[in-house]
This record gives structure tokens, sequence and C-alpha cells, in this order.
């Protein structure tokens, strides 16, 4: 009995804490590529080359490096997701960036996650590469961050933003 009532209650927390985010987000629609996402009120929209590409971004005061996450969208009717992540070849980053790390790395079926760390412009980086296949489509999100004390929250906020796209 006090198991399911500490589920319930943690339940009834989770379900606030979302509301409260949907509460100051807005909703992108891309309809020429059948997606929607929430996004923070407090960061701004950009979209460039027929709205294939979309970048979410908030200028933070002290940082060189804006906070910004990008979808781009890209046709893919030869293969898995796998076989997509695999033809792009995030290792060759290593050429351009010595310090270039992949810190984490996740696959399924449909999904696929790397968070790389990098200096650029002599700016410590961290970046998350997330890509999702739906139909015949592969969504590629890359979020960008300086790294600092604020990445753990950074994350948590890109992969919200992520975890909120719903297709039609």
């Amino acid at each position: 009995m006090v198991k399911h009532l500490f589920v319930v209650l943690a339940m009834c927390v989770l379900c606030n804490v979302v509301y409260s985010q949907q509460e100051n987000s807005s909703i992108y629609h891309n309809l020429d590529f059948g997606y929607s996402i929430k996004y923070p009120d407090s960061w701004e929209l950009e979209e460039y080359q027929e709205n294939q590409i979309v970048s979410f971004y908030k200028q933070e005061e002290n940082t060189t490096i804006m906070k910004h996450l990008q979808i781009s969208v890209a046709r893919w009717e030869d293969g898995d997701l796998a076989e997509f992540v695999n033809s792009i070849n995030l290792k060759d980053l290593e050429n351009l960036y010595p310090d270039f790390t992949i810190k984490n790395h996740h696959q399924e079926e449909t999904t696929c996650i790397y968070e790389l760390s990098y200096t650029l412009n002599d700016v410590k980086v961290n970046t998350i590469f997330y890509f999702i296949k739906e139909e015949d489509n592969i969504y590629i999100f890359m979020a960008m961050v300086e790294d600092s004390n604020k990445y753990k929250n950074d994350r948590e906020t890109f992969l919200n933003i992520i975890d909120s796209i719903e297709f039609y």
C-alpha cells in the first residue's frame, strides 16, 4: 500500500513538472516535414533552406558559444538508421578537433544519440547529436553549449525539447 502511494505521489510530482515546462513553452509546427516540437518561450527561432533546417537558440551573458538546438531533415530511403549514422562518420571530427572525444553513445532501431566534447575557437563545447528515423526521413538534432557546470541542466533542456517532437 505504501509503495503504491509513493508511486502515485511521484507521478503527481512528475505531472506538475511537465505541466510547468509546457506553460512556458511555444510550439513550432513544420508542415513541410511533418512534425511539431515544443521549445522554451525565451528562445529565438530561425528557419533556413525552406524549413529543412530550423534553429532554436538563446544567447546568454558571459558565453562565447550560443546555446542552440538545430533540427535538419534528411531523406533516407537506402537503409536503416545505423547505416545513415555510419555514413556520417562522426569520428572524422577528430581530424578537425584534436581534443575531440565521444562522451556517450547509445543506439536503438529508430534513435541514436552521441554526446561529444571538443574545443571550438578556444572554448570547450559539448554537442549532442540525436537522430530519429521516421518513415523515410532522418530527423537530425544538433545541440551545442559551452562546457560548464550548467551542462547537466542544458542537456536536460535539450533532451526535453527533442522528446517533445510529434510526427504527423
